[in-house]
């Protein structure tokens, strides 16, 4: 059932109706709370039992659930690793077991949860003396084949299955590509502005919720932020002051909203791009649950496809990082270690801390580590990643994370919960491991696939809705809705902003950030000694194997003595001290060069690292030759910033070595309209881009001679006067050359 539609009633109102107690299985503390307390206050016997209760109240609760004082009780799905708490359960009458959010029970949904699959058993549990508790699964967002892996995972046999739709037609869904955080930002104080309701803004990590509350409070908005790195009492008001209107918006990370009934929520606003088709359209949800027009707008930059990368990166440990780090363990030759993440990761040369917290679980799972953790707290605590997969048992598995549970921010995640100490049960060889990584790595492609849809649906040019319906497995719709940014003649959200609107831009200086050169804006031949300088830094990230940064490439290529270098022993490289005739600025800008012409890679996230890729391995083999994007005497131009972003200069760059828009797409691992974006960049920029590789001579004269009858303000018209077979970017592609020759004439 969509968002706000009544998912809770289906269980609490037959609660009422059945002689015996109800449980429902809740993924949130704060949800839980927020539900009870709305049963209480219309004098409705409800309780919830999980950690932020002590033991003897807990047990007080299952008393009173005996003595039939409750109808409904909540309860967090880690409460059944103790089967103490099960076997109390089986001897409470439990007429009906509810599992709320029960996409989180399957391994292939957006928020998986594995204490969520030890519920299998409890359902038996609950059955075994033939006392026939009902089961109800529920949730707003699974595609068929999550919907078919819930009915599995709870061993149900046969269950009645009820899809109402997925549809929330009073949500006008909109995209809105943007360059730069400014343009975000006014766009946000447009649609506060423009809305008498209150509104959510969604960003991805703490640090851009109060980076982004910051500037808007600087705009004069009524704006709160929320997320777990807050105090109690921090949170408690911020939720409170949105609940009651003394502040009309929040800015806030994912976990925030779910379970929150808030009628006149008008629009909800995502800062960047969410990382999977579920968690959007879950957090849209939180909008119009009044019935009434509310607005749903993703500010979109490709470049936000690098938070997500650095998740999954982290969350999903490669074999080579997870025996790294049991070798770091078994070096200190101690039985109890007491290393935080952060020093494990520098010891091990692994710059995603978060990759060491997932290899931590690995190992513990495969019971080759112990981690003591404050007992208390335990099923709140952040040492353990919130992905498992099902190997046997219930009880036991072999883990990983979900990028979106690493992602979500919620209550129950607090700082300062980590193990204490790691207590070593083994000491096998780090090639005899008991972990196997096939688990981690097909959940980690399916969330790279996940990330790919998303990115999908951001540039598609039809029915947003429709997309969405379509994803679920709702075909029972129209082909165009009619309100979504693509299918209405004006779309608000896509209004350009006015020069009032717009937001002053921030000063710069002569580089577009800390430690990153200015690249040229064309890329040119090298002479031999810069092809020798070139295969000599190639060689040198080959060697490094992608676990530094590219100013700890130039420190070793210049053969710096500083202690980050001595420590990691890159001296003892022998492409160490290689290019000492140049300066640490000058070999940067090599790379820089280099990273856009596609031979280096830069890993996403707060430490990105730099890695060789296949066409530097043939350059560095002088297989081949790039040209690169350098000034004649190969320093950099100081500017205010790049002409292009890093990524569209590597697409143009594969484009004039013959590439076709297939097969860059395909090296790049990004959709075909992503390089066509880029190429459409190129032209505007005035690159020499040949127009005849992406449009054919015919579907150009027809395209100009739309161009001539409707003008360039608006695509939509000149669309609509052309055959099918021409696209969106085949236009845009006339149009800029159009523009640029216009303005050089």
């Amino acid at each position: 059932m969509p968002t706000g539609s009544g998912k809770s009633l289906c269980y609490q109102l037959p609660a009422l109706m059945f002689d015996g107690a109800t449980v429902v299985v809740s993924p949130l503390i704060a949800l839980m709370k927020d539900q009870v307390d709305a049963l209480r206050a219309r004098d409705l016997p409800a309780t919830f039992i999980n950690s932020s209760v002590d033991e003897k109240e807990q047990w007080s609760r299952i008393d009173a659930l005996r003595r039939g004082e409750f109808k409904l009780v909540y309860v967090a799905p880690e409460r059944f690793r103790s089967s103490r708490f099960l076997e109390a359960l089986k001897s409470i009458s439990v007429s009906l077991f509810a599992v709320d959010e029960a996409h989180c029970i399957s391994t292939w949904g957006h928020d998986f949860r594995p204490d969520y699959l030890r519920l299998k058993h409890v359902v038996q549990a609950l059955n075994d003396d033939g006392s026939g508790t009902q089961t109800i699964a529920l949730t707003a967002t699974a595609t068929p084949y999550v919907r078919s892996d819930i009915i599995q995972q709870l061993g149900l046999n046969k269950p009645e299955t009820f899809v109402s739709g997925f549809d929330r037609p009073n949500l006008t869904i909109d995209v809105v590509h943007t360059e730069k955080e400014r343009e975000k930002i006014a766009r946000i104080k447009r649609l506060a502005k423009t809305n008498d309701g209150s509104g959510i803004v969604y960003a991805a990590t703490r640090k851009a919720v109060e980076q982004v509350a910051l500037q808007l409070q600087g705009q004069g908005l009524s704006v709160t932020a929320y997320h777990a790195g807050m105090g109690d009492a921090a949170r408690v008001k911020a939720q409170e002051d949105f609940m009651t209107g003394r502040t009309q918006m929040i800015v806030a990370t994912n976990a925030f909203g779910m379970g929150i009934d808030k009628p006149d929520i008008r629009f909800v606003a995502h800062y960047q791009m969410p990382g999977s088709i579920e968690s959007y359209y879950q957090e849209i949800g939180r909008a119009g649950r009044d019935g009434l027009p509310s607005s749903c707008v993703l500010l979109f930059n490709y470049a936000d496809k690098n938070t997500h990368d650095f998740f999954i990166e982290g969350s999903y440990p490669n074999a080579d990082q997870v025996r790294d780090v049991y070798r770091v363990l078994l070096s200190t030759g101690l039985k109890q270690i007491e290393l935080s993440a952060g020093e494990i990761a520098k010891r091990a040369g692994i710059r995603n801390e978060m990759a060491v917290q997932s290899t931590l679980y690995l190992l513990e799972r495969a019971g080759h580590i112990h981690r003591l953790a404050n007992a208390k707290n335990f099923e709140e605590t952040v040492a353990k990643p919130p992905w498992a997969t099902h190997t046997g048992t219930a009880f036991t598995g072999t883990a990983g994370v979900s990028p979106a549970a690493a992602t979500r921010d919620s209550a129950r995640q607090k700082p300062g919960r980590a193990p204490r100490a790691i207590l070593m049960l083994d000491n096998v060889r780090p090639d005899k491991l008991r972990v196997t990584p096939g688990d981690v790595e097909r959940r980690a492609a399916l969330e790279r696939r996940k990330l790919r849809e998303m990115i999908e649906f951001c540039y598609t040019e039809h029915c947003y809705r429709a997309a969405i319906l379509d994803y679920f497995g709702d075909r029972h719709h129209a082909r165009n809705c009619g309100s979504c940014g693509n299918c209405s003649t004006h779309s608000v959200a896509r209004t350009a902003l006015a020069d009032g609107e717009m937001l002053d831009e921030p000063q710069a200086s002569g580089r577009s950030r800390k430690g990153s050169a200015i690249l040229s804006s064309l890329p040119r031949a090298l002479d031999d000694n810069e092809n020798l300088r070139v295969r000599k830094i190639l060689a040198c990230a080959s060697r490094m194997k992608g676990r530094f940064g590219k100013n700890v490439l130039a420190a070793t290529l210049r053969g710096s003595a500083a202690k980050h270098v001595m420590q990691a022993h890159l001296n003892a490289l022998s492409t160490y001290g290689l290019l000492k005739d140049m300066r640490q600025d000058e070999i940067v800008v090599f790379i820089d060069a280099l990273c856009a012409a596609g031979c280096l890679s830069i890993s996403s996230g707060d430490y990105p690292t730099v890695s060789i890729t296949e066409l530097g391995e043939r350059v560095m083999g002088e297989q081949e030759r790039v040209p690169l994007l350098l000034t004649q005497d190969g320093l950099a131009k100081d500017r205010e910033e790049p002409l292009l972003p890093a990524t569209a200069l590597q697409t143009y760059t594969l484009f004039r070595n013959g590439h076709s828009v297939a097969d860059i797409a395909r090296q790049r691992e990004l959709v075909t309209n992503t390089i066509e974006g880029h190429l459409v960049e190129c032209i505007a920029s005035g690159l020499p881009v040949d127009l005849t590789k992406l449009v054919s001579d015919s579907n150009r004269t027809q395209i100009e001679n739309a161009i001539a009858k409707h003008g360039t303000e608006k695509l939509k018209p000149i669309r609509e006067a052309l055959p099918e077979s021409i696209t969106y970017n085949m236009i845009r592609f006339v149009v800029e050359r159009q523009r640029l020759l216009k303005t050089a004439k």
